[in-house]
């Protein structure tokens, strides 16, 4: 507690530097822990403090110096800010293990004409919700909407029960549950991909911050994808 206690306070005095990291929960799943693994043993000086949010409040933190980095999916760059692609991958369903299509190889959007749709994040702006309607309305298919979760980990639970289908990244389908099964898309969509990126303020010269973004190695899971390394800014 004494540690815990004199940390904060040196902190509040400048004396010991500290970056602020919001971060999407399925950031967990590929780039982050790692990252966090190895920066922590090569600054360990510098107190990590974690925020777990959606993607789209990570721009308020940001311009409010709540957070020196967001790690968010479907991230936008926000004014003032630059953001680094981290991840491109393939969007897969998620469906319960006993689902009429949960034995096909791969499925198409027609297929899912019938099935309720589970989406995420709950957020007026969600992106990653906009992005899901897309491939059904490119597919010619309207989204049977039943339920709005607000992360990630409610959205595949929902699914598991038998209550919908829904869509994650490639990296979180990795992860396997007994109740759920993850099948790419097939046909219209199949191609189309999902992204992770970390933004940060254009002004933020903490040391330590791009001593952290170096740590966040590019990857890409769609072979012969160009390398996702690129840095957009926006004033």
């Amino acid at each position: 507690y004494e540690r815990a206690t004199l940390a904060t306070r040196e902190i509040g005095c400048g004396k010991r530097s500290w970056l602020g990291i919001g971060f999407t929960r399925s950031a967990m799943y590929s780039v982050l822990p790692t990252a966090l693994r190895a920066f922590d043993r090569t600054h360990p000086d510098v107190e990590l403090k974690l925020f777990e949010m959606l993607t789209e409040e990570q721009a308020d933190a940001l311009h409010e110096h709540r957070i020196h980095v967001g790690i968010g999916r479907q991230a936008q760059t926000a004014a003032g800010c630059s953001s680094l692609l981290l991840l491109r991958e393939r969007v897969m369903i998620a469906l319960a293990h006993d689902h009429p299509l949960a034995g096909n190889k791969a499925v198409r959007i027609a297929q899912l004409a019938q099935s309720p749709l589970v989406l995420y994040p709950k957020h007026p702006n969600a992106r990653f919700s906009r992005f899901i309607e897309s491939l059904y309305l490119d597919a010619g298919v309207t989204p049977r909407v039943a339920h709005h979760a607000y992360e990630i980990q409610t959205a595949i639970a929902l699914a598991g029960g038998g209550l919908g289908v829904t869509f994650v990244g490639e990296s979180v389908a990795r992860h396997r549950r007994p109740d759920v099964v993850y099948r790419p898309l097939q046909g219209v969509g199949a191609s189309r991909t999902t992204t992770l990126t970390a933004s940060f303020r254009n002004d933020d010269l903490t040391p330590h911050l791009h001593a952290f973004l170096k740590t966040l190695a590019p990857h890409d899971s769609i072979p012969g994808a160009p390398a996702p390394n690129s840095i957009r800014k926006k004033t």
